[in-house]
């Protein structure tokens, strides 16, 4: 009986030998995959952020619940708090798509319309737009849905009329498009090889800032 738990014993160890070597490589491979991620949750109250350090792997566990949370809130109405948990969700499981696209949809519709003054409802549509292109679309590149929820907003709160502030809307993006498209208008063979410096500035600002690549032929979405 000694004899055979010497032998467990010895197994154990050897296992947890070979198991922390195993995880290493699983580690790179995740990284270079770029399954991986570890941002940190800022604002977060501190048993939320110790929690997530310390079960490690069962950060969607934490998700989850915050996610049942945040139904909640939204059935009750309280948009509000339910975009800071849902800001949490992103942080936990950053390639969540429906959680990208609920928080969109929810600044975009049902936050923005809390405000009489359309000003104050565009700071909320053009975050929803920022948090879809400049954010979820960093970790989620191939998502159909957020592209298309991206579309979504475009068509139906600056192309479309049913939003009462939709003049507002596309005065605000008309005002932004200008920088970097004067007269609204493309040029695509300057936009392609720019010949001056404040040429190459707009390209930039189209690449960086709005995600946009012009190629020959078509515009490239860059997340």
């Amino acid at each position: 009986m000694t004899l055979r738990k010497a032998i467990l014993s010895v197994v154990i160890v050897a296992a947890f030998f070979a198991s922390h070597f195993l995880q290493r490589t699983l580690n790179r491979d995740r990284e270079a995959f770029g399954l991986t991620r570890t941002a940190i949750i800022s604002n977060a109250p501190p048993i939320l952020a110790f929690t997530t350090v310390a079960l490690g792997g069962f950060r969607g566990l934490i998700a989850n619940a915050l996610w049942i949370r945040t139904t909640e809130l939204q059935e009750d109405g309280k948009y509000f708090e339910a975009v800071q948990l849902a800001d949490w969700i992103t942080k936990l499981q950053p390639h969540f798509t429906s959680v990208w696209v609920h928080q969109a949809w929810n600044m975009s519709y049902n936050i923005s319309v809390k405000f009489p003054n359309p000003e104050d409802r565009w700071l909320w549509v053009q975050r929803a737009i920022e948090l879809l292109r400049d954010e979820g679309m960093r970790y989620n590149p191939h998502e159909a849905l957020m592209y298309r929820e991206l579309g979504w907003i475009y068509q139906h709160k600056m192309g479309a009329y049913l939003d009462d502030a939709h003049m507002t809307y596309k005065a605000r993006w008309a005002r932004q498009i200008e920088d970097v498209l004067p007269g609204g208008r493309p040029d695509y063979a300057t936009l392609l090889k720019p010949d001056t410096a404040a040429a190459s500035n707009r390209v930039a600002t189209l690449v960086n800032r709005y995600k946009l690549i012009p190629r020959s032929g078509a515009w490239s979405s860059s997340p």
